[in-house]
């Protein structure tokens, strides 16, 4: 391995059998001081490179085979990145920030308990300790056929999402079925957080919810010259809850099945306003507005709860038009929904 000389201090070639000896090819580093850097280093190397935070995903990947960057650029030499801040209009996290650092948070765990559930569940603590906000919204979708082991996914003609012509996951299906895999997302969303994304063009704050394309393949409506810079989630008001409920095969280490994340307002007992979503069900985080709908005004009781999920479950279905809504899923995601919904209203 050897550094550049001074003109380009933050770049580390990565020469020889370095990258090759752990299953990577071989790629360019930079680390970037600024946001100015980063950002004229993502459009120089347009659609060439990959943005490295925590790394829990993307050097995996990488090992893999599954993707394979001519440039990566780290993050951690950029402070901002790394910071939270609270104020009277709500909550700031930068998007380096890691999911440990929030987890371990008395203020985001009393003022945001949803939010604090939906971190405390992705994978375990050493995954957490790296993994961060920004890379957890970023997150690829993830499909149960191409991510497995590279000769599994050699044995046969490439899917969707490697470059080719067919699913394996869905029989018959047309497009890619590879699925939202972050479980803040769902949560975040139900908050009505906000990104902030930033690009030598200027910055723009959109709805975490317009993050996402629908798009297995291309799951992300960020150009490859923009860059997530900061999470922020308003105050939560003082009668209303979130809650987040999701199902994996193992209860550590794996992505969701599905998950569900609601938020519940409510005065003297009835439902002032909601907001119902899924996530790992489809390639976007799945709202149910018509379950919503159905909720609002409502004088809120066990059965009521019963009968909106399973009318969430129904209305996925008909939105999602996804293969992967199968019986099994329908089934899984009414439960989910009404224990979120149970316990947003119960506290």
């Amino acid at each position: 391995m050897e550094r550049r000389g001074d003109r380009d201090p933050g770049l580390i070639p990565l020469t020889g059998n370095y990258a090759e000896k752990r299953g990577m090819k071989n790629f360019s580093y930079f680390e970037p001081a600024g946001f100015k850097e980063a950002l004229f280093l993502l459009a120089e190397h347009k659609g060439k490179s990959k943005i490295l935070a925590g790394g829990t995903d993307l050097i995996p990947q990488m090992k893999r085979g599954l993707s394979a960057p001519e440039t990566v650029i780290h993050l951690k030499g950029i402070p901002a990145l790394g910071e939270i801040s609270e104020s009277e209009e709500g909550l700031r996290i930068g998007a380096a920030v890691t999911l440990g650092s929030l987890e371990r948070n008395s203020r985001l765990a009393s003022g945001y308990p949803g939010l604090h559930a939906a971190i405390s569940r992705v994978a375990m603590p050493a995954v957490r300790n790296s993994g961060t906000i920004g890379g957890n919204v970023c997150l690829d979708t993830k499909c149960i056929y191409r991510d497995q082991v590279q000769t599994w996914d050699r044995a046969l003609p490439p899917c969707f999402k490697s470059g080719g012509e067919r699913c394996y996951v869905v029989r018959g299906g047309k497009t890619c079925h590879a699925s939202l895999a972050g479980d803040t997302v769902p949560i975040l969303i139900a908050l009505k957080a906000k990104a902030k994304v930033l690009s030598l063009a200027g910055e723009r704050v959109i709805p975490v919810e317009e993050l996402y394309t629908g798009n297995g393949i291309r799951p992300l409506n960020l150009s490859a010259a923009e860059l997530l810079a900061e999470i922020s989630i308003p105050r939560q008001e003082a009668n209303g809850r979130a809650a987040y409920f999701r199902y994996s095969l193992r209860k550590a280490i794996d992505f969701p099945v599905a998950s569900a994340a609601v938020f519940l307002a409510q005065k003297n007992g009835t439902c002032t306003e909601s907001r119902v979503v899924l996530g790992a069900v489809a390639p976007r985080p799945l709202r149910l507005l018509e379950t919503e709908r159905a909720l609002n005004g409502q004088k809120i009781t066990e059965r009521g709860l019963q009968d909106c999920a399973r009318q969430a479950s129904q209305e996925a279905l008909q939105i999602s038009k996804s293969g992967r809504m199968n019986r099994f899923t329908r089934e899984i995601t009414a439960s989910l929904v009404f224990q979120a919904l149970k316990k947003a209203w119960r506290g």
